[in-house]
């Protein structure tokens, strides 16, 4: 008879033990939570200044090209889409070029990060030395004062080598110096293919990028306006100096201007910066919109050809001239995902006057496509929160999922997937007044924490049925004794 008495004591004793063990676990993970979030330190959000924001993370088209014959004759190059940040095109994105003038963009940058426009500048004789007398100049001379802004406009526009050498004298206060704040804001953007010798571009063996690292350079440096503002300027005058009368200058960028080479223009292009020695080739980042569709083409490494008449070819504005074509030739935005759409109707568990609930998407979305992609090939992939049925209730706009729009097994864009409109729970009942719940509020509340009550129930209808036995059997005993007392009376 022991024996039954020490397994309904263990019984006893676990019931006890399942009844305490959530409220337990509850407060200690509450306690620990707290104590965590205690000891993390609070988390500081890295504030840039307006127009010199992060660069924009761009993404690889995985897409398979729709002309495999496409080629570009340069040493390397890409098109990126700048509205989505997508590289559309590309050879040779990481193979290792000499930048030349491209080099001008991270000067210039460097400058609208920590100089002021207004401030007034002195060429030194220490900027004119080193310089290749047949790059670019802005004909600057010993003792000139000119202005930053003015200045920034010889270097973008016209390109001048000895320009860049009074910025870095004027921020860092030595060309070396200045170099060094180039290679560090390179490592900063993440443009790990690139090393900067120089201020202005002229060639130096160890003065080298990518075009990957290009592509980066020049998105962060296209979404500051004061860049942007100088990097598209086609013909400026400088106000007269102090040894100068006043000059007009005039763009090396002839995709965007007929004042020189008619030829190469190209009335969809904006900037940015062109670039030219013998060992880097012809280089050029330029930029095109259309419609919806903004591009903007790096080629490095192009060459200079002869053309049937005999006249110079400069393959870097053919050149990009051909992947703007291509670009919006190839590509266009298509809407795939709309927030009015119906993509669902799953069923609904304790719903009051309904089964279903209709579920859609909580975003608009459009992404860039080749337009051998049409919309009706694009199929919605659904993702419900959890595998089991939706329970009632549920709030209007509540999500429930994740939507995903596919064209084949490439996703697009993905977006929260949230119930239409409010359902109400068919067994909902106003909670109780102050004096006193009522049967309906328990049976409710014993509902809702299921998942503990029917284990608890189940061992109580366990526990009744061992107490049962042991009675039976205590009577059977008793019965047997009085038998045997009868027997032996």
């Amino acid at each position: 008879m022991k024996k039954y008495r020490i397994l309904t004591l263990l019984l006893c004793l676990l019931l006890l033990l399942q009844c305490l063990t959530p409220g337990f676990a509850t407060e200690a993970t509450e306690e620990s939570a707290s104590e965590t979030a205690e000891d993390l330190p609070e988390s500081e959000e890295v504030q840039y200044p307006t127009g010199l924001e992060a660069p924009p993370e761009l993404i690889e088209y995985s897409f398979p090209p729709i002309d495999d014959d496409f080629r570009v004759r340069a040493k390397a190059t890409a098109l990126i889409e700048l509205n989505s940040h997508t590289i559309v095109y590309a050879q040779e994105l990481d193979r290792q070029v000499y930048p030349a003038s491209l080099t001008k963009i991270m000067t210039c940058m460097l400058a609208l990060e920590h100089g002021n426009l207004d401030d007034v500048l002195t060429v030194s004789e220490t900027a004119l030395q080193n310089l290749s007398e047949y790059g670019s100049t802005a004909g600057l001379v010993e003792g000139e004062q000119i202005s930053l802004r003015e200045l920034l406009y010889c270097i973008m526009v016209s390109s001048a080598n000895e320009g860049c050498n009074v910025v870095a004298e004027y921020i860092a206060g030595s060309t070396e110096a200045f170099v060094t704040m180039m290679n560090e804001k390179a490592a900063a953007l993440g443009m790990h293919g690139t090393h900067y010798a120089n201020t202005h571009g002229l060639h130096n063996s160890e003065h080298y990028t990518t075009v990957r690292d290009l592509a980066v350079l020049a998105t962060w440096a296209w979404q500051n306006p004061q860049f942007r503002e100088f990097s598209t300027t086609t013909v400026h005058t400088v106000p007269a100096t102090n040894k100068s009368d006043e000059r007009t200058l005039t763009t090396t960028n002839y995709l965007t201007s007929t004042d020189t080479y008619g030829r190469y223009y190209y009335e969809k292009a904006a900037g940015v910066k062109t670039g030219f020695t013998t060992p880097a080739g012809g280089c050029l980042i330029s930029t095109a919109t259309d419609g919806d569709l903004s591009f903007m083409s790096i080629v490095c490494g192009c060459e200079q050809l002869i053309d049937n008449d005999g006249k110079d070819l400069d393959m870097r504005f053919i050149e990009t001239r051909n992947l703007f074509d291509y670009g919006f030739e190839t590509f266009y935005y298509v809407q795939v995902l709309t927030d009015t759409a119906m993509l669902a109707q799953p069923v609904v568990l304790y719903a009051k006057g309904r089964k279903s609930v209709v579920v859609h998407a909580k975003d608009n979305a459009t992404v860039l496509l080749p337009r051998y992609c049409q919309a009706e090939d694009i199929s919605m992939q659904i993702r419900y929160d959890s595998d089991a049925p939706l329970e009632a209730p549920l709030a209007e706009g509540q999500r429930v999922g994740t939507v995903t729009a596919m064209y084949g097994s490439i996703p697009l864009v993905t977006s929260d997937l949230v119930t239409f409109s409010k359902v109400e729970r068919e067994d909902e009942i106003a909670p109780a007044d102050e004096s006193g719940g009522g049967s309906g509020s328990l049976l409710s509340e014993l509902l809702r924490y299921w998942y503990l009550t029917v284990p608890l129930l189940l061992m109580l209808l366990l526990l009744i049925l061992l107490l049962i036995v042991r009675a039976i059997n205590v009577h059977r005993e008793k019965k047997r004794r009085r038998q045997r007392r009868r027997r032996n009376g």
